[in-house]
Order: structure tokens, then sequence, then C-alpha cells
């Protein structure tokens, strides 16, 4: 996953939507690690001043899947 210029590791989902929010563009997005379940990968996206947060897992056939974590967070 080092390889993908919009990874950022360990960071915490805070630091992660201030890294968004001081875009301030649409469609800005990142990945990170899962702060509560090791392996697991979140997909962050701002969008009309929201940021949506995706789980992401590789499943035991080795493809990758997406799934809504949390409800959409208003951007202040």
């Amino acid at each position: 996953m080092d390889a993908v210029a919009v990874y950022h590791g360990k960071i915490s989902r805070e630091t992660g939507e201030k890294l968004l929010l001081a875009t301030g563009l649409d469609g800005s997005y990142l990945l990170r690690d899962s702060e509560s379940v090791p392996g697991v990968y979140c997909l962050c996206v701002l969008y009309h001043g929201y940021i949506y947060t995706y789980r992401v897992s590789q499943t035991e056939t080795g493809s990758w899947s997406a799934e809504h974590f949390r409800s959409q967070i208003k951007a202040l």
C-alpha cells in the first residue's frame, strides 16, 4: 500500500479530516489505516462539505471490498 500516493498510513481520523478540509476541494480523498480494525483501510472523501468514510479490506479471494463505515461528517 505504501506505493499508493494517497496512502497516509497510521494517522488518526481527526488528522485525516484536517488534511482533507485543508484542500477545500470536492472529491479530495485519502487512504489511511483503520484505527480500530487491523489490516483494514479507511477511504475518506470530501464532497459538498461532508467527509464520507468507507472501510476497505481484502476478501478471502484476494479482491478488494469497500463498505460505508460511518455517517457523513459535516465539515465545519
